[in-house]
């Protein structure tokens, strides 16, 4: 009993320690954006939202990649997971490794690829090239793949005797059983997509389409007074959707 309480008790410690050590950064972050040669201010804050314009616009292209690619993984995500689950056709176990395989593939074996294909269709310097990438998401198949393993059956085939529509199946059926993993999935999405750096980098040259995370690797264009109290707002979105919603990332990911 003695040793578990030690181990339980070093285990909190050592979580304890990382907490702090992640959360330093931010609190840093924040208590930097009122300090402005060493005097606490606003003036960062008045500087960004009056006279940065290009803030704005990055701050919405944002939100727009990452609600739209978010939502479109999700519908295209789970009845791919359904059908990887419940259907049945030639080379299923095949083409879900590779599905596995992808999902552990590093961005930059996709990148070249991805613009050549691009490219030939004539959408680069659009938001196309920046959204249609991205909504086929090997992880999130994956892991909602892994969270079916759980579902009721019984129920999907006694629904199958009332209908043949997959899609109804799966909205009054699966859906339901799935709520928190799918909650989970968005949330993950969610921040993958806010964070993003290389896709805009590489295939959008037009400023008007460019999102927030490049504001900060091209910070030498901008006001330094203005990239912290910027790097404080590009949090919140993130910080937000994860208090909203941190109980279901919490029970859809105990796979």
């Amino acid at each position: 009993m003695r040793k578990k309480k030690m181990l339980s008790r070093l285990l909190f410690l050592l979580l304890l320690l990382a907490g702090i050590v992640f959360v330093i950064p931010v609190v840093l972050t924040v208590i930097g954006s009122f300090l402005l040669e060493r005097r606490v201010t606003a003036d960062g804050y008045k500087e960004l939202f009056m006279n940065c314009f290009p803030f704005y616009r990055m701050f919405w292209n944002s939100v727009l990649y990452a609600v739209s690619i978010t939502a479109g993984t999700i519908l295209l995500s789970v009845p791919a997971a359904y059908a990887f689950k419940f259907a049945k056709f030639p080379g299923k176990s095949v083409l879900y490794v590779v599905y596995i395989i992808l999902m552990m593939m590093p961005l930059q074996v996709m990148l070249l690829p991805n613009y050549i294909g691009l490219r030939d269709l004539k959408l680069l310097n659009t938001p196309y090239a920046i959204i249609l990438p991205l909504l086929f998401s090997p992880l999130a198949v994956v892991i909602l793949h892994q969270y079916m393993r759980e579902c009721d059956v019984q129920m999907v085939e006694a629904a199958r005797l009332e209908t043949n529509s997959c899609l109804r199946i799966i909205w009054h059926c699966i859906v339901p059983q799935i709520k928190v993993c799918i909650f989970a999935v968005a949330l993950l999405m969610f921040a993958e997509m806010w964070n993003l750096v290389e896709q805009p980098l590489l295939y959008l040259n037009e400023d008007k389409w460019r999102n927030l995370s490049l504001l900060f690797s091209e910070s030498e264009r901008y006001e330094a007074q203005v990239l912290l109290p910027a790097a404080v707002l590009f949090m919140v979105p993130v910080f937000l959707w994860y208090l909203l919603f941190h109980n279901e990332l919490k029970k859809g990911l105990k796979l």
